[in-house]
């Protein structure tokens, strides 16, 4: 069995919560041991950091991407030098992708190319892989209705098909380096054509993982294509 995770960038800015993702993913790997994990880590506030240092000198975007992709690449690099089984070496695109899972049972991997967010990758990824179901660890815990940060009576969506979720992201859509929504236009039309089941989850709740795997439950929002 071939899994797709993708990893909040929020999750490298604090230390301990990583070290969580790692004995959690361990934990997997040596529980079942026909699994096969593909990985995508985003950039955090690092990434944003050196973002906003280049959009201030340059105003280029493509150029933040750049400097944001090689943020996600370094968060790779770490959990891969850190969860067992990992391929040490980080895919610069899909052909690589491919290639090095055909090889070792964990791939970690970050950005691939300017304008396209981790959460493309990711879609991407999975749908080269055939692999039906992506979770995806969010720094938020759920789809909602509405924004809860503006709204208190925001509701949490147990189940909510992609263009439901389209039709909610696009009332706030950011999409300039470091600021791409939970799901871009791009990595939710992906989505669509591949028929992917998402389950987001809490980033901050690693352990989850293991009740997605073995119970299908501990999620927050289950995304489906319809």
């Amino acid at each position: 069995m071939k899994i797709v995770i993708k990893i909040s960038g929020h999750v490298f800015d604090n230390e301990d919560l990583v070290y969580r993702y790692v004995k959690t993913l361990n934990f997997v790997i040596k529980a079942l041991p026909n699994l096969s994990i593909v990985a995508v880590c985003g950039g955090g506030s690092i990434a944003r950091r050196y973002v906003n240092i280049v959009r201030r000198c340059t105003g280029n975007e493509s150029k933040c991407d750049l400097v944001g992709i090689s943020v996600s690449r370094l968060n790779a690099l770490t959990m891969a030098l850190s969860v067992l089984d990992s391929c040490p070496t980080i895919p610069r695109n899909i052909d690589e992708l491919l290639e090095l899972s055909s090889r070792y049972r964990v791939v970690f991997c970050g950005g691939f190319q300017p304008g396209q967010s981790t959460a493309t990758v990711t879609m991407i990824i999975a749908e080269s892989l055939g692999v039906r179901d992506v979770i995806l660890f969010s720094n938020i815990d759920a789809v909602y209705d509405k924004d809860p940060r503006k709204y208190p009576d925001a509701k949490k969506l147990e189940r909510v098909t992609l263009e439901e979720l389209k039709s909610i992201l696009s009332r706030d859509v950011e999409a300039s380096a470091g600021t791409y929504p939970l799901l871009d236009v791009w990595a939710i039309e992906i989505a669509k054509r591949a028929r992917l089941n998402i389950y987001l989850v809490d980033c901050k709740q690693p352990e989850k993982l293991i009740d997605i795997l073995t119970r299908k439950s501990g999620y927050g929002t289950l995304i489906v294509p319809e």
